[in-house]
C-alpha cells in the first residue's frame, strides 16, 4: 500500500507547483475543479482543518486537492495499521511515517515557504498590495493550506495510533517551532472533527475473489527467453523466493497470473524491492557449471520478465543512490523486514 504523499510531492516538485500555473486561466480551472471527486474519509477522523474560505477558482482548486489527498492518506494509513498484525510492525509504520514521511513534506513545505516567500502575512495584506504580484496570494494561500494538513495529518496519526508512538508526543505549536520560522496563529485552524456519517463499507477492504487466489510457480511459467537466465540457474531457495512473491501478491504489486500492476506509479518501488532481494541474498551468485558469476543486471531482467514490468532506467537510478535506496526501503516495513536468505 502507498505510503507516500505523492500529489503534496508533485505540488512541491514537479507539474502541480502552483507556481507553474501562473499562465492558466480562472475559467481552466473552474474546469478542472469539476473534473475532482471528494475523498471520503474511512473512519471517523480526530481534526479537520478550517481555513480561510478560497476565493478564487485557482485556490478552491487547490483546496480540493490537498484535502482530498490528506483524506486519501488517512484512510491509507489507518488500513496500514489494522492490516499490520505484529505490535512491532504497527510501531514501525507510526514512527517512520511521522519522522520520516511527514516530517520531511513539512521541512519541503517550509523551504517553499522561504524560498518564494509564501509567508501568512501576505494574506493579511490581501491583493490591496501594488507592490506584489496578484499571483502571489493565491501560491500563499495554497502552501499555507498544505503547510496546516500537513501538521493535521501529524497530528491526527499522533493522536490516534498514540500506543504505538516511540518518541514523545508533539504539539501543534511545537511543529511550528521546528519546521517553520513563521508564529504559530494565536487561533488556530486544526480543530476538532464534526462527527461525520460513514459509509456501511467505507471502512471493509475489498476480499480478492477466491477464483483470483495466488498460487506459488517454482518454475518458468512463461517459458525461456533469450539472454534471460532460468529459474532453476538463478533462485537460491524456491521456499524462501515463493514466500516473497505471496507478499509480492498481497501487497498488489502483482496480480494472480505474476503480471506487474501498474498501480499509483509504484515502479520505483518495485525496482527497490529487487535491489532488496539481491542484497538479502535470495539469488545465487554464480551460474554452474560454467561459474561464471550471475550480475545484478541479468537477476532484473529475469525479474522483469517473470513479472512483465520494465524496471530498467528505475533499477539503474537505485545502483546510483545506495543511501536515498536505504532510506526508501526503510520507511516501507515488509520490505525492510524480508528474511534474508
Amino acid at each position: 500500500m502507498n505510503n507516500e504523499l505523492s500529489l503534496y510531492h508533485n505540488m512541491l516538485f514537479l507539474d502541480l507547483r502552483p507556481w507553474k500555473k501562473r499562465d492558466v486561466s480562472e475559467p481552466k480551472f473552474k474546469e478542472l475543479l469539476l473534473g475532482i471527486s471528494k475523498e471520503d474519509f474511512s473512519f471517523q477522523p480526530l481534526y479537520e482543518v478550517v481555513f480561510e474560505k478560497p476565493l478564487t477558482a485557482k485556490r478552491k482548486y487547490y483546496h480540493a486537492l490537498i484535502e482530498n489527498e490528506a483524506a486519501r492518506y488517512l484512510n491509507d494509513f489507518h488500513s496500514i495499521i489494522a492490516g499490520a498484525e505484529k505490535v512491532v510492525e504497527k510501531k514501525y509504520w507510526v514512527h517512520t511515517t511521522l519522522t520520516k514521511v511527514i516530517s520531511q513534506k513539512l521541512k519541503e513545505t517550509s523551504k517553499a515557504i522561504e524560498d518564494y516567500q509564501y509567508y501568512f502575512e501576505q494574506l493579511l495584506t490581501g491583493t490591496k498590495s501594488k507592490s506584489i504580484g496578484a499571483y502571489i496570494f493565491d501560491e500563499t494561500y495554497i502552501i499555507q493550506f498544505l503547510k496546516y494538513q500537513l501538521i493535521r495529518i501529524y497530528l491526527e496519526i499522533q493522536q490516534a495510533f498514540q500506543n504505538y508512538l516511540k518518541e514523545d508526543t508533539v504539539t501543534e505549536g511545537e511543529l511550528h517551532s521546528i519546521y517553520f520560522t513563521e508564529q504559530c496563529p494565536v487561533k488556530s485552524f486544526i480543530v476538532e472533527a464534526q462527527k461525520i456519517k460513514l459509509a456501511a463499507t467505507a471502512s471493509q477492504d475489498k476480499a480478492k475473489p477466491a477464483s483470483l487466489q495466488f498460487k506459488a510457480k517454482a518454475f518458468d511459467f512463461r517459458g525461456l527467453q533469450k539472454n534471460t537466465l532460468s529459474y532453476e540457474t538463478i533462485i537460491n531457495d524456491k521456499n524462501r523466493f515463493s514466500r516473497f512473491e505471496e507478499e509480492l501478491f498481497s501487497n498488489s504489486f502483482i496480480d494472480h497470473e505474476y503480471n506487474y500492476i501498474d498501480k499509483h506509479s509504484r515502479i520505483q518501488e518495485i525496482a527497490a524491492i529487487f535491489h532488496t532481494l539481491i542484497k538479502k541474498g535470495y539469488f545465487n551468485k554464480r551460474q554452474f557449471p560454467k561459474n561464471k558469476e550471475i550480475k545484478p543486471v541479468e537477476i532484473r531482467k529475469f525479474l522483469d520478465f517473470r513479472y512483465n514490468s520494465n524496471t530498467d532506467k528505475q533499477f539503474r537510478t537505485w545502483s546510483n543512490k545506495p543511501t536515498e535506496l536505504a532510506d526508501f526501503v526503510e520507511a516501507r516495513y515488509w520490505i525492510d523486514n524480508l528474511p534474508t536468505c
